[in-house]
């Protein structure tokens, strides 16, 4: 029988290449379907970083020359929120430089959109005391400036 060693991941290929791991999961973004997800880190992910990074390590592992952003889209389909880069990558052919577009697609589903944080009764807690001491020491910072002012 012959036995294939599975595919990597993007993520396993970045993390093997370039000892970096990202918070990505997915496909290689070549297309809306084989999209490369961006996972939310909590309490925020700045997910156009990250999608810039992965192109960084893209363009670095196929050995291009070069990467400039032509165009940023945010697409919804199928309940699904997606940034498309639009890029002109500069590769070196036989010694010439030789431009062409490549897209690149991002699932930002998770990412985008309001914080889904959920809040521990501590943390509320917490939130009021600093609340309160932040108004005590501004009560005492306007007492000290009167009684200074006298």
């Amino acid at each position: 029988m012959n036995h294939q060693a599975p595919i990597p991941s993007l993520k396993e290929i970045i993390f093997q290449v370039f000892g970096v791991t990202l918070p990505i999961r997915g496909g290689m973004g070549d297309s809306m379907e084989n999209a490369i997800i961006i996972e939310r880190i909590l309490p925020f992910t700045d997910y156009v970083s990250i999608e810039h990074e992965v192109v960084n390590f893209i363009v670095k592992g196929r050995d291009l020359h070069s990467w400039k952003m032509i165009k940023q889209q945010l697409l919804f389909e199928n309940g699904k929120t997606y940034d498309k880069f639009e890029v002109n990558v500069v590769s070196n052919q036989e010694g010439k430089l030789v431009q062409h577009t490549e897209n690149y697609y991002f699932d930002i589903s998770d990412c985008f959109g309001p914080e889904k944080i959920s809040v521990s009764e501590e943390d509320k807690k917490m939130a009021e005391m600093k609340l309160y001491l932040d108004k005590l020491n501004e009560a005492i910072d306007h007492k000290s400036n009167d009684s200074s002012h006298q």
